[in-house]
Parts: C-alpha cells; sequence; structure tokens
C-alpha cells in the first residue's frame, strides 16, 4: 500500500499489489495532480510566463501556449520528468507531492511554444 498526499487532491492511497496496476494507480493521480496545476496557471497565464520566462506574451502567444498545456491534459504524464519521484515512492510508503517536477513537464511545454513564436517572428 502507497500513500500519496497531494495539494490538490488530499491523501490518496494506492492499494494495488500487482506493481503493473500500481503504476497505472500512480500515474493517474500524478495526472490528476498535473491537470490541477495546468488549471491554476492557465488562470493567470500572462503573469506566470512574465515571472517565469521574463517576458510579456501577446493574446496570440497565449493562447497558442495555453493550447499547449490543454494538450498535456489530455495525455499522461511524461513519466522521464517524474523519474525521480517515483523513485522515491518505490523507497517509501508514503510521499507528499511537490510541483517541483510537474513545473519541468509544464515550463517545458512552455519554453518550446515560446521558441516556436520566436523561430516564426524571425
Amino acid at each position: 500500500m502507497k500513500i500519496i498526499r497531494s495539494s490538490f487532491l488530499g491523501a490518496r492511497v494506492v492499494r494495488a499489489q500487482d506493481p503493473n496496476i500500481q503504476f497505472f494507480q500512480i500515474r493517474s493521480l500524478f495526472n490528476l495532480h498535473r491537470d490541477a496545476l495546468v488549471d491554476r496557471v492557465l488562470s493567470d497565464l500572462p503573469t506566470y510566463i512574465e515571472y517565469k520566462f521574463g517576458r510579456v506574451s501577446n493574446r496570440q502567444e497565449l493562447i497558442h501556449i495555453g493550447e499547449g498545456l490543454l494538450e498535456l491534459k489530455q495525455h499522461d504524464i511524461d513519466i522521464d520528468f517524474y523519474a525521480p519521484v517515483l523513485k522515491m515512492l518505490k523507497r517509501k510508503d508514503e510521499i507528499k507531492l511537490t510541483n517541483e517536477y510537474f513545473f519541468l513537464e509544464l515550463d517545458e511545454k512552455i519554453r518550446t511554444r515560446l521558441s516556436r513564436q520566436l523561430h516564426f517572428a524571425a
């Protein structure tokens, strides 16, 4: 049994004993946590981009970036970003999800959308 604590979801218990089913349940919880974080970022996307990337985006860029973040919600998490968290969960029976690794995935999506805008403008 594993307990995953999330500031967005509360405490969730993964009871499956089979590693494959356990992984599926953990991935689902990670997806839910990330989706809640995406919603938070989208609620004030201009401020987040200015704070994190040091630039002011126009309306068209914000729409393009917002679409990219919404695409994340339609797909499962990228396991590469969360490997350290999964390793920690293998060692411990209880973890608290921090947003650090989730922001890595969100920021990478935003960064690729910003860089495309820069290339198109050139």
